[in-house]
């Protein structure tokens, strides 16, 4: 196997001693796997911040394939510049969210004429989560608002920005199930009973 290979369960602390020892002696000559393992630590952080409390220790593929998946869901959830920012700056809502994409949860894209984003249902349906990204900020005493129409239309709440200019919004239960189509639009910020003004992103499901 490559050395490189082993540079994700280094961060994971899943290599046992002596591939441990071995891994450290490559850092010391590969200046991008040091610049790599750098990376990862504030990802790792967050990720570990949201496992379950009190959950027995996984095998050891078992726990190496988990981190893999969830760090690349972070790498993925980034949506572009986000991504190294996260990695510097942990949000944790967008950790909430890297592990529900790591979960294998149903998704939904969302467009719109400067934006785009994603509907992310995850942890067996329990979570719905909102991501959008491109949008600017809003005016003061303005935010954004989501839509949900199915049999009628309602609203799960506000986005809230990301210290990484994400606009996100995590929910309690799968609130798209039987949704017909999403949108966001800009409301005053303490939320509308209505839609009024201009859809920013939307997705017909």
């Amino acid at each position: 196997m490559n050395v490189h290979d082993d540079l994700e369960a280094f961060v994971l602390g899943a290599l046992d001693a002596d591939e441990e020892f071995a891994f450290r002696d490559h850092l010391a000559t590969c200046s991008s796997c040091r610049d790599e393992v750098a990376r990862y630590a504030g990802v790792m952080s967050s990720l570990r911040a949201i496992r379950q409390d009190g959950a027995p220790p996984a095998p050891r593929i078992t726990q190496r394939t988990y981190w893999r998946e969830a760090i690349a869901a972070v790498l993925l959830l980034g949506i572009g510049g986000g991504t190294y920012a996260f990695m510097q700056r942990p949000d944790h809502d967008l950790a909430e969210i890297a592990a529900m994409v790591a979960d294998h949860p149903r998704e939904i894209a969302l467009s719109g004429p400067v934006a785009s984003g994603s509907v992310v249902v995850g942890q067996g349906a329990q979570r719905t989560a909102f991501v959008v990204r491109g949008l600017p900020p809003p005016a003061p005493g303005r935010g954004y608002q989501v839509w949900i129409r199915g049999a009628r239309v309602s609203s799960p709440g506000m986005l809230h920005r990301t210290r990484d200019g994400l606009e996100v919004l995590i929910v309690p239960g799968d609130v798209v199930k039987d949704a017909r189509k999403i949108g966001v639009t800009i409301e005053p910020a303490g939320g509308s009973p209505k839609r009024s003004g201009p859809t920013q992103v939307s997705a017909q499901v």
